[in-house]
C-alpha cells in the first residue's frame, strides 16, 4: 500500500508540474525539432535508419545543440537509397540506436518534441524505446502539419493533395527550400517551420505553451 500511494504521490506530483509548465509563455520553453528517416512506414518491421535534431530556444535554433545519427551498422535499406540517398558506405560509422536514443531522451526531458507529422516519428521512437528500455518524456508534442492543416482549414483553403509536405507548408510562409529527405536538413527545416506559426500565432505575445499547442490538434 505504501509503494502504491508514493506512486500516486509522484504521478499527481508530475501532473502538476507538467500543468503549470504548459501555463508558462510558448517562447520560454526549448523545443527539440526531430525528423526521422526510416526504411518503411511500420514501426513493428521497419528500421530507424537515421536521426537528426536541432534545439530550439526561441527566436534561435542553436546549431551548437544539433545533432546526426545513422543507426543502423547492417541496415535493412529496402527503398531507403531511392528515397533518402542512403547507402551501405553511409552506415561504416553508424552510432548504436540505443546511444543515440538515450542521448535524444536527456535533450527532451522538459522539452517539446517537434516534428512534421509527429504521430508517425513518435511511434517509431517509442518502439526503439520500449526495445531499449529508454524512457522518453517530452514535455509535450507540437505537429507542424496538423497546426498547417488546421490553418488553412480556419481559412477556408482546399487543402489539395501534395499541400502539406513539409516543403509546401515552408513555401506558403516564404521559407527557402533545402534538400528533402535527409534527418538533419529536414529538422533544420521543420524547426524554421515550427518558429514562423508560432510568430505568426503568437508574436511576441505571451501566449501560453497550452495555447499553442492547442491550435496544432
Amino acid at each position: 500500500m505504501s509503494a502504491f500511494i508514493d506512486r500516486w504521490k509522484t504521478a499527481l506530483q508530475h501532473y502538476w508540474q507538467r500543468r503549470r509548465s504548459l501555463q508558462k509563455a510558448w517562447r520560454q520553453h526549448r523545443y527539440i525539432a526531430l525528423d526521422l528517416e526510416t526504411s518503411g512506414l511500420d514501426p513493428r518491421s521497419d528500421q530507424i535508419l537515421a536521426m537528426g535534431w536541432v534545439v530550439i530556444e526561441p527566436p534561435i535554433i542553436d546549431y551548437q545543440q544539433a545533432h546526426y545519427f545513422v543507426t543502423q551498422a547492417q541496415p535493412d535499406l529496402k527503398q531507403s537509397p531511392v528515397v533518402h540517398g542512403l547507402v551501405q558506405r553511409d552506415f561504416v560509422d553508424a552510432t548504436p540506436p540505443e546511444q543515440a536514443l538515450e542521448r535524444l531522451a536527456t535533450m527532451l526531458e522538459g522539452a517539446v518534441l517537434v516534428c512534421h507529422h509527429v504521430q508517425f516519428d513518435w511511434k517509431f521512437l517509442q518502439q526503439l524505446a520500449k526495445q531499449h528500455q529508454i524512457k522518453l518524456q517530452p514535455l509535450a508534442k507540437f505537429d507542424t502539419l496538423t497546426y498547417e492543416a488546421a490553418r488553412l482549414r480556419q481559412q477556408q483553403h482546399h487543402i489539395a493533395r501534395g499541400s502539406l509536405t513539409l516543403a509546401a507548408c515552408r513555401e506558403r510562409f516564404g521559407l527557402p527550400n533545402y534538400e528533402a529527405h535527409h534527418a538533419y536538413s529536414d529538422a533544420v527545416a521543420c524547426g524554421e517551420l515550427f518558429l514562423a506559426q508560432a510568430y505568426q500565432y503568437a508574436g511576441s505575445s505571451s501566449a501560453s505553451l497550452q495555447e499553442l499547442l492547442a491550435k496544432a490538434k
